[in-house]
């Protein structure tokens, strides 16, 4: 007597659980940043001269049900005395079904770019289905800055740390055109 209506609400909590709907791409939630941090050296002879990025970013969407939500971490090194890599796409952590980029760009009063910093991703994500190629490229950015998104200090020897002050941080994104 209860077989049937338990058998079905079974079913439908498997089949709703196995087989999540797509998310619609031209809607889609805003990626989040969960973590941004930037660290540049004192200079002093025997510390790391480098300066760094570390960014680590989250796509929640399931995009056309086989794409699933992705996470990438990004990092970028550079020393001061070469300047910031401005302009130049950096790889991030491999991704199944594609990839993720982050390129610097300068901030708005053209201070250090651990302080002040324009941030560009993109998200390619690439699949064979039935047979065909299927390649959704997204991209998204902020501007970042100290005192106003970012947070922290520098010690007495130079050294300074920023991080993001309130993640997680949404970017809203957009689908371009995929490359043939």
């Amino acid at each position: 007597m209860f077989a049937k209506p338990l058998l079905a609400a079974l079913l439908a909590t498997t089949t709703t659980l196995a087989f999540p709907t797509a998310s619609n791409t031209s809607d889609p939630q805003p990626w989040q940043i969960l973590s941004l941090n930037t660290h540049s050296s004192s200079g002093r002879p025997g510390n790391d001269l480098n300066s760094t990025l570390f960014v680590s970013i989250h796509d929640p969407n399931l995009i056309e049900a086989y794409f699933p939500p992705v996470t990438a971490n990004c990092s970028v090194k550079w020393l001061p005395a070469d300047g910031a890599p401005y302009g130049v796409p950096q790889n991030c952590t491999e991704i199944a079904q594609g990839y993720w980029t982050v390129t610097i760009g300068e901030g708005e009063s053209g201070s250090s770019a651990t302080e002040n910093l324009n941030l560009e991703f993109k998200l390619v994500r690439d699949a064979t289905v039935s047979g065909e190629s299927v390649v959704k490229v997204f991209t998204g950015g902020d501007h970042f800055e100290v005192g106003e998104n970012m947070s922290g200090q520098c010690g007495g020897s130079g050294v300074c740390n920023w991080q993001l002050t309130n993640p997680p941080y949404d970017i809203e994104q957009t689908e371009q055109p995929a490359d043939e």
